[in-house]
């Protein structure tokens, strides 16, 4: 019980932080990979110039098993982390150059895990370039490719938010079943009772 209640807040928590950091997100990079139990698997990405990079992150939400996040700059000073989390966003201002790692810890974990790892690094020139210089051929094949990858992420958190409230129905129908046991214990006990009591009344009278 208190796991899905945690994981509620959990997915509360990750749906505002999107709607405050996520918006218009379209990845550069997506990958789905297995993390195996006891590891750490760390990915890297060269960053040349100052910028802004967002990401996602997410195992299956049917594991009660939850993954540590870190991002380090390339002085290895952590810039950014998430401690047991089954999914997570962020967002992280760039000011060095360099390789950046970002790791993802199950060493604490009881069971293999797939990954699915979003990455958008935005570059401004490359924006730039990307909206005036391509041949309209180009342009309408990234708006398509754009347009699947936001559907394929809004899916995914609307998907979320089904399960949530699945889980909150199914919350409330368990609540509801041990309300009916107790009250159908009661009552049989109070029948019991009423039925105790009128016999010996009968049986007194009787005896009078």
């Amino acid at each position: 019980m208190n796991d899905v209640i945690d994981d509620r807040q959990d997915r509360k928590d990750l749906m505002q932080e999107w709607e405050l950091m996520m918006q218009d997100f379209i990845p550069d990079d997506m990958i789905a990979f297995e993390l195996k139990q006891g590891t750490i698997e760390l990915l890297e990405e060269g960053i040349h110039h100052p910028t802004t990079i967002r990401g996602a992150y997410f195992i299956s939400m049917a594991t009660k098993e939850k993954i540590n996040f870190l991002i380090k700059d390339p002085k290895g000073n952590i810039i950014n982390s998430k401690a047991a989390k089954k999914e997570a966003v962020f967002s992280v201002n760039i000011t060095e150059p360099g390789d950046y790692q970002f790791l993802f810890d199950n060493e604490r974990g009881s069971s293999d895990q797939i990954v699915t790892f979003a990455l958008d690094i935005h570059n401004a020139t490359y924006e730039h370039i990307k909206h005036h210089d391509l041949d309209p051929l180009v342009k309408q094949i990234q708006h398509l490719q754009n347009g699947v990858n936001d559907i394929m992420f809004e899916t995914k958190f609307s998907q979320q938010r089904r399960e949530s409230g699945y889980e909150s129905m199914q919350i409330s129908h368990q609540r509801l079943f041990y309300f009916t046991i107790l009250e159908t214990i009661i009552i049989v006990s109070v029948s019991v009772w009423q039925v105790y009591y009128i016999k010996s009344i009968i049986d007194n009278r009787r005896l009078i």
